[in-house]
C-alpha cells in the first residue's frame, strides 16, 4: 500500500534553544482520523523514527495501530490524530537543511526538536490524551524530553529505546556494529537497483515488504546526475551513532523520575535489553512495564501489523491511570 496521505504538511523551525535555529527546519505531517460516531474526545499520538530512517517507514505501523484501535467499539467516539516528523538530518527535513548540517548536532538537540513539534502543534494541551510512540533514537529522545519537561506526555510507548547506565570508552564505542554505517553504500543508479541490492541482505530481508518499499521510495531522492541517494546522508547517520552515549545514559538515569506510564518493547533478537535484565529497568519505577517480542532491534519495520496490540497496551494504561495533576499540562 502507498504512504499515508497527510491531512496537513508543515515546515517549522527547529527549536530556538539549539544551534542552527536560524536556518534549519523540520518537516512535520499530521494525519486526522475522525471518529465514526459523534465525537466525545480527541487523542493525539506523536511518532518518532529511528536513526537512518524516514517517517514514511512508520506508516504501516501507524495504519495497523489505527485499525487496531478502530476495531474496538470504545474508540468509536474518539477522534484520533497522528503527527509524524523527521529529525533535522533525516528524510524531508534533511532535504530542507541540505548544506547546513552541524558537527555539534546531538541527541539532546533532537530532544528539543521533539518539544518543538509538540508545542507547535499543541499536542499536550489541545487533546484529551497525548501519547508518544518512538523507536530507538526517537524513543530515547521522547524519554529524555519527558525528563526535561515532566508531564509533557500522558504516556509513552518506547520501542527499543537506547538507554544504559554506562558510558563506554571511545575505543570500545568504535567497535559498535552500528559504526559500520559510515562505510555502507548510499547511492544507486535507480530505485530498482537499490531494491535488488538491499532486499536479499540479512538485515533488510527481515523487513516487511511495504516498509522496505517506503524506505526506498521516500527515503531517497534523485541527484542532479540522475542517480538516487539517501535523504539522510550516511555521514549524518554515523554521526548520531557516534555521539549517543550521553543521551543514552541520561535516558537511563531519568527512569526513577517518571510521573507517567511508560511501556517499553524490546525484541528477543536485540542486544539492547536481554530478558534476564528486565528488572534493571522495571525496578527504577512502578510506572514502567517491559515486554519482549519476536524480532530484532528493527522490529517495527519487520512486523508492523503484529506490533499494533503491543503499542495499544500503553493506551489502556493511560486510560486506566487517574489524573494526578492536570495543571502541569497547561
Amino acid at each position: 500500500m502507498p504512504r499515508l496521505i497527510p491531512t496537513l504538511s508543515r515546515v517549522i523551525p527547529v527549536h530556538q534553544a539549539t544551534h542552527g535555529y536560524k536556518v534549519q527546519k523540520l518537516a512535520v505531517e499530521k494525519h486526522v482520523f475522525p471518529a465514526p460516531k459523534a465525537t466525545t474526545q480527541k487523542y493525539a499520538f506523536l511518532w518518532s523514527h529511528s536513526n537512518g530512517f524516514n517517517k514514511e517507514t512508520l506508516h504501516p505501523l501507524m495504519r495497523h495501530f489505527l485499525n487496531h484501535l478502530r476495531s474496538q467499539s470504545h474508540f468509536d467516539t474518539i477522534d484520533i490524530e497522528f503527527v509524524a516528523w523527521e529529525a533535522r538530518n533525516h528524510g524531508d527535513s534533511a532535504r530542507l537543511n541540505d548544506g547546513t548540517f552541524l558537527d555539534r548536532y546531538n541527541w539532546f538537540d533532537n530532544v528539543m526538536d521533539t518539544k518543538q513539534v509538540i508545542d507547535t502543534f499543541e499536542l499536550n494541551i489541545g487533546y484529551d490524551k497525548f501519547i508518544g510512540v518512538g523507536h530507538s533514537f526517537g524513543a530515547t529522545s521522547m524519554l529524555v524530553c519527558e525528563f526535561f519537561f515532566p508531564k509533557t506526555f500522558d504516556g509513552l510507548c518506547l520501542i527499543e529505546p537506547v538507554i544504559g547506565g554506562n558510558i563506554d570508552d571511545v575505543e570500545i564505542r568504535a567497535q559498535y556494529p552500528t559504526m559500520s554505517s559510515k562505510n555502507r553504500r548510499d547511492t544507486w543508479a535507480n530505485r530498482e537497483e537499490c531494491f535488488q541490492k538491499l532486499s536479499p541482505r540479512p538485515f533488510w530481508k527481515k523487513f516487511d515488504p511495504e516498509v522496505l518499499n517506503l524506505y526506498i521510495d521516500y527515503g531517497m531522492y534523485e541527484t542532479p546526475d540522475g542517480k538516487y541517494t539517501l535523504k539522510c546522508p550516511k555521514t549524518q547517520e554515523f554521526h548520531l551513532f557516534d555521539i549517543q552515549s550521553y543521551a543514552r545514559t541520561t535516558g537511563y538515569r531519568s527512569l526513577p523520575t517518571l510521573s507517567i506510564p511508560v511501556h517499553m518493547i524490546y525484541a528477543f533478537g536485540s542486544p539492547f535489553l536481554l530478558p534476564e535484565h528486565v528488572t534493571d529497568i522495571t525496578s527504577k519505577s512502578p510506572l514502567i512495564t517491559v515486554e519482549h517480542i519476536e524480532g530484532t532491534h528493527m522490529v517495527p519495520n519487520e512486523n508492523p501489523k503484529g506490533m499494533a496490540p503491543h503499542i495499544a497496551k500503553i493506551v489502556n494504561r493511560v486510560l486506566a491511570s487517574p489524573v494526578i495533576d492536570t495543571v502541569a499540562k497547561l
